[in-house]
């Protein structure tokens, strides 16, 4: 079993002349790429989003490493597990998804991680199979109710 993560899930700070952008809706993710994983530190050439995200659905078990939340901050695995789930399909990607779900969402899972989730509705039915194997029986009901109110969305 994992140790729950409860880091917040805040976006960046803006200045009272900017609105707040929430840096966890699909727009943010095309536009801000600093969530990809440096491979250069690794001794390998960078990924676009495309391919960390095709190289993840292909081999989850060898990129496994990259939505640990013991490597890099929960706001950026949080980003990784959204691009990876919005590109993901059913049938066929059930290994990656069962991966994040039982990952690094259920490490996550917190009102602040639906809260970011919001920008996602209605969910995608990957979305969905991600988000339906995060073990909530040790939740709060009323989270675990929240979830379940998404789910049926």
């Amino acid at each position: 079993m994992t140790k729950k993560n409860r880091s917040n899930l805040r976006s960046g700070q803006h200045t009272a002349d900017a609105p707040a952008v929430d840096a966890f809706t699909p727009s943010a993710l095309t536009s801000d790429l600093t969530w990809l994983p440096d491979m250069m530190a690794v001794g390998k050439p960078p990924l676009t989003a495309h391919a960390y995200v095709e190289a993840y659905l292909a081999d989850p078990g060898e990129w496994y490493w990259s939505t640990l939340l013991l490597h890099d901050p929960s706001e950026v695995v949080l980003k990784r597990v959204l691009a990876i789930v919005e590109q993901a399909k059913l049938p066929g990607d059930e290994k990656a998804l069962g991966q994040l779900g039982a990952g690094p969402l259920e490490d996550m899972m917190s009102g602040e991680l639906l809260d970011r989730l919001q920008h996602w509705l209605p969910l995608t039915p990957a979305m969905r199979y991600a988000l339906g194997l995060v073990r909530m029986d040790v939740e709060p009901l009323a989270l675990q109710q929240r979830l379940k109110a998404m789910l049926s969305r």
